[in-house]
This record gives C-alpha cells, sequence and structure tokens, in this order.
C-alpha cells in the first residue's frame, strides 16, 4: 500500500485469526488510523496506529495515554456530538488525502452499528474516495461503473441496490449472468449469485449499487 492508502480499525469484531488479516493488510505501508476502540484491533493484530481519533468513550484514560506516550497522533472529538468516530474517520482520510482506505472491525456487536458501517461506504464514495470493509472471506464497496473480480472462483457475490433503482447492471463471469438490466431496493434478485470463471466483472450505468463478495 502506499501513503495515500489507509487502513482504519473500527471497533468491531475480527472475524478471523491474526495471519488472516495480516495477509489482508500486505506488507506495504499505509496510514493505520483507530477509530477509539478499534485500536484494540490493532493491538491484537500486534500492530501500533499512526493515528487515534474519536471521543474516546471506550478507552481507559490509562490506555489513551499509553498511545500519546509513544507518539501516537491523538485527535480528540467531544462525546455529544452528531457523527460516529468512524464517520470522523472517513472526514479525516477524505481532508489528508488517502484517497483509498480499508476499512476493518465494522461488523460484530450492534447490529445498527453494523448498517451504519456499511453506510460509510456511500458516504467515502460521495467524498471521492474509495473504501472497501474487508474481513477474512468478506469484502463489501460500493461498485465503480466497472469492476473485475479476479481469482475468486466460487465465490459468492450479492448486489444491493442503496439507489431505488441501479439501471443498467451487466454481470458476466458468474452462474447468473446480466445484461443491462435493472436491480430495485425492495427486490432480492442480487442476491447469492456464484462467481463460475476465473475473472468475472461487473458494470453498472446509472445508481447506487453494494456489493458483498464472500468465500
Amino acid at each position: 500500500m502506499k501513503k495515500e492508502q489507509a487502513v482504519l480499525a473500527l471497533n468491531g469484531c475480527l472475524l478471523g485469526t491474526e495471519g488472516e488479516y495480516l495477509d489482508l493488510l500486505g506488507e506495504e505501508e499505509a496510514v493505520f488510523i483507530a477509530a477509539d476502540g478499534g485500536v484494540e484491533l490493532f493491538e491484537t493484530l500486534g500492530l501500533c496506529p499512526d493515528i487515534l481519533l474519536g471521543d474516546f468513550d471506550s478507552l481507559s484514560a490509562e490506555k489513551l495515554d499509553y498511545y500519546i506516550d509513544k507518539g501516537v497522533q491523538i485527535i480528540r472529538y467531544p462525546v455529544k456530538k452528531d457523527e460516529t468516530d468512524g464517520e470522523l474517520a472517513i472526514n479525516f482520510c477524505q481532508e489528508n488525502g488517502l484517497h483509498e482506505v480499508m476499512i476493518i472491525g465494522s461488523q460484530g456487536g450492534r447490529i445498527d452499528q453494523q448498517i451504519a458501517n456499511i453506510f460509510l461506504l456511500e458516504y467515502a464514495s460521495k467524498l471521492g474516495l474509495k473504501a472497501l470493509i474487508r474481513e477474512p472471506g468478506l469484502e463489501i464497496g460500493i461498485a465503480r461503473k466497472r469492476e473485475i473480480f479476479k481469482n475468486c472462483t466460487g465465490q459468492k457475490l450479492s448486489l444491493i441496490p442503496l439507489s431505488d433503482e441501479v439501471k443498467g447492471i451487466s454481470v458476466t463471469g458468474c452462474k447468473y449472468s446480466l445484461l443491462d438490466e435493472s436491480l430495485f431496493r425492495w427486490k432480492t434478485r442480487g442476491i447469492s449469485n456464484t462467481i463460475v470463471e476465473e475473472t468475472a466483472e461487473l458494470t453498472v450505468g446509472e445508481g447506487i449499487l453494494l456489493y458483498v463478495k464472500t468465500e
């Protein structure tokens, strides 16, 4: 990863082993950002964040002091605020030229937080960022005009419209193909396709489409 990329840890659960997460992160450099209690995910992985931000309602004063002493950049927000710590972290990425964001720790815990974390992907997209939720065996993203999925044979691919109607959807390389069709937010037609070829392709004409790829 380049320094215009960030790994953002939220206060959710790890859904795999330490080794699986380290494989996801790779060996190249990125800016590690912990949103409040997300710092515990980095601790579990033996990593130290570059930036720790939030209202710190999930951290003890002792732990916060520990990271201050280590020279981690601390950005504190009021407890009474209109945004989640995750949204504030996305704002930070946009303001600091971090155009690609891998989000870990978005799932597990409270269902309202999980849903809100998924919608952070749309928010990031509106800010001009490319954000992905990544966990071992899971990738969630907002589909660009063209998405290519390589070496994913056998994985499930689900398409979930966030707009009322998403138009001009084409899918190749999957068990069920689509050709310039529409999907509707209140219908489940796009759920649980299977990638059957080495390379699958998704194109989108108009609207906001969420994809979920699972092993």
